[in-house]
């Protein structure tokens, strides 16, 4: 893998020349080609380039991984000054006419429709009050630049640049998302020779107007893993990327009691806010009777004081935390509550949101506690706001609510929700210093300081589209819309916005969330699409619903489910057309590795077929892709699936698997080894 340093730009690239060439450095709208270079020492392997700029050193580490096709970057700047310097801009990644980002095939202005990306921000907009899904996944490099990886969503901090038929594939992705966020524009039109002729990635201090070092002082500003995929494929394109990822940081996923055991939560299929002391124990006491391997007991909103009908913030613990529950609710207390869960063998979890409505008493008598935007204005969604944490008496009361919840009351896990604006809405300054990464870094730290390495942590709205960096804290994320009560449209708008998680490796990083599984009146074949959804999926088993009114046949689906729960393993989308179109798959698929659970309970791979249409479909998969027993790899002898939820027995003996689906219908197999 060729790499070079000359006249400030760094050059990767394969043999072949696919790859990045001519890459420039800015800082405070200086070039890297305008400073002088004090240290060259490269090898094959790597090495450390040293920069002299008027104001400041930069020094550059790089790390060749051959056997990959990758290359790691780390830049750090110092103040060599003797004055504070500002960070106002930072870009690594930066072409001019004689750089190059691209594939190794010559392509006139006939063929560009074949240059295409793929970055989460293709399936999901959040840029509050815009919020929708969005497709395709893999999409045309525009012609005006594209800026991505900067709203609300929680992006995976990586994309991918490929051609029509995935011969080769560019990845790019941020290894150090703990102080700054990287965001990148991408368009066909600009000044570099080839297309893409703009590209550029920005290092972002979000949230803030201000950084400066101090005389002496160091930071890096970015750590970037760079790597030249051949006959790869998207949905494979971030394995080594998340590989690299773990090398530096230490995700939640690979440990997480949710890999094995349920959770139950209060809020779907008929319960909401409408929840007591008696139904929950009620609830809690079915649960470990009828459904054993669902551990977790999860209260979720509607326990709080000073509800007045509207999803609870923070504000309803104002002023004494530890009262802030509804007394006519729950006479006894939220410990009480927490202590009888617990003694039926179940973790009591409970739900928090940090939203403060700007009617609240604490709004009032505490305004200098609101963080505000770049206008000075609390109204940051609507008529709610946060608390500041750059603020520390606002610090102290957010850390005294998490006292109350998980100290004094005695929960052991906890689901937050609508806090992601929280850290990531671009408006929001806080006003005492610190990133919108470090702030939310702050405050999942502390929450986690109180539940424990084997507490239970949940994100929540807006949902995530899978960025890994909160899973140092948090067990899983919600990655698609609430289910509510699972009718057709609520099941079809929770899953469309999930395929970007759907590739991840919840063990890698942490796991996803589809929100629960329950039943509700609606059709049986609806009823089963949504537990085979939640099942194939490979995130956290989340049931709920009214459980004094479940029939015995639905426990046992219940269990069924949550026998096999060996969460967290690679899916893949055996369905391309998902990933080129809407992004609804119609096949996905989980091979077990030979160490897991269900490889060594006799169970090679679930195969999943999904219906969306309004219309009866045929769905079919080549044996081959789906690696079974009769393909021309394997020994010929037919293949057999078993039918997840009736045990009936398919013989395979062609060379496709094809199932007839009617309407809004799934089909879930098990392969036995």
């Amino acid at each position: 893998m060729p790499l070079s340093f000359d006249q400030g730009s760094l050059s990767f690239h394969d043999a072949a020349g696919a790859g990045w060439r001519g890459l420039l450095f800015e800082f405070n709208g200086q070039l890297s080609r305008d400073w002088t270079c004090r240290q060259h020492a490269l090898s094959a392997q790597g090495g450390t380039i040293v920069l002299v700029a008027p104001d400041h050193d930069e020094t550059l580490v790089l790390t060749v991984q051959a056997e990959r096709g990758a290359l790691v970057v780390s830049r750090t700047i110092t103040n060599t000054g003797v004055a504070p310097l500002p960070l106002n801009s930072v870009t690594d990644g930066l072409l001019d006419a004689n750089s190059a980002l691209g594939l190794d095939v010559p392509m006139g202005a006939i063929d560009y429709y074949k240059l295409r990306y793929f970055h989460s921000s293709n399936i999901k907009t959040e840029k509050f009050p815009r919020f929708r899904v969005e497709h395709p996944y893999v999409r045309c490099i525009p012609y005006d630049p594209v800026h991505f990886n900067h709203d609300e969503a929680n992006h995976v901090p990586a994309f991918g640049i490929c051609d029509r038929d995935y011969q080769t594939i560019l990845v790019e992705g941020d290894l150090n998302q703990v102080r700054f966020e990287r965001s990148w524009e991408l368009g066909l039109e600009g000044p570099a020779a080839a297309v893409p002729r703009l590209y550029r990635a920005q290092q972002r201090y979000t949230l803030n107007d201000s950084f400066e070092l101090a005389p002496g002082e160091s930071v890096e500003v970015s750590r970037v893993f760079y790597q030249i995929l051949r006959q790869s494929h998207p949905q494979h394109a971030f394995g080594d990327f998340v590989a690299e990822l773990r090398r530096h940081h230490d995700f939640r996923g690979a440990r997480t009691r949710a890999r094995h055991e349920g959770i139950y939560c209060t809020w779907n299929y008929g319960g909401y806010a409408d929840i007591n002391e008696a139904n929950i124990l009620l609830r809690a006491g079915i649960l470990a009777d009828k459904i054993p391997n669902c551990t977790h007991f999860l209260i979720d909103d509607g326990y709080q004081a000073k509800r007045n009908d509207r999803n609870a913030g923070i504000c309803s613990f104002y002023p004494i935390p530890r009262e802030g529950y509804d007394r006519e609710k729950f006479p006894n207390g939220m410990s009480v509550i927490a202590d009888q869960i617990r003694g039926l063998g179940l973790k009591p979890c409970i739900w928090l949101s940090p939203k403060i409505y700007l009617d609240s008493d604490l709004a009032a008598e505490k305004p200098e506690w609101l963080l505000r935007d770049v206008d000075g204005s609390a109204a940051l969604l609507g008529e709610s706001s946060f608390l500041d944490l750059s603020v520390p008496e606002a610090r102290a009361f957010y850390l005294q609510v998490l006292d109350a919840l998980l100290v004094d009351w005695g929960y052991e896990g906890i689901k937050y929700d609508f806090m992601t604006q929280w850290f990531l809405l671009e408006k929001i300054r806080y006003r005492n210093g610190g990133s919108g990464v470090e702030w939310r870094d702050f405050a999942f730290c502390e929450l986690r300081k109180r539940i424990g390495d084997d507490g239970f942590f949940m994100t929540c709205i807006a949902f995530s589209a899978g960025n890994p960096f909160p899973g140092r804290y948090a067990d899983c994320y919600r990655s698609g819309f609430d289910i509510h009560d699972g009718t057709w449209l609520e099941q079809v708008r929770a899953c469309t916005g999930t395929l970007a998680q759907l590739l991840l490796t919840g063990r890698d990083t942490f796991l996803l969330n589809m929100d629960s599984a329950g039943f509700s009146d609606i059709p049986e074949n609806e009823q089963r699409f949504r537990f085979s959804w939640c099942f194939i999926t490979q995130g956290i088993l989340e049931i709920g619903g009214l459980l004094e009114n479940q029939t015995d046949e639905q426990f046992a689906m219940f269990n069924r489910l949550l026998a096999h729960a060996d969460r967290g393993h690679s899916v893949s989308c055996l369905d391309d057309r998902a990933l080129t179109g809407e992004p609804l798959p119609e096949v996905l698929q989980v091979l077990y590795p030979p160490d897991s659970r269900m490889a060594k309970a006799g169970i090679r791979q679930h195969l999943a077929f999904f219906n969306w249409s309004n219309e009866p479909r045929r769905i079919s998969v080549a044996c081959a892709k789906a690696g079974l027993a009769n393909s021309p790899e394997q020994s010929g002898h037919g293949a057999t699936l078993v039918d997840f939820w009736t045990d009936d027995v398919r013989e395979i003996h062609d060379d496709f698997v094809t199932v007839d689906l009617p309407p809004h219908s799934a089909t879930l197999y098990s392969e036995h080894a």
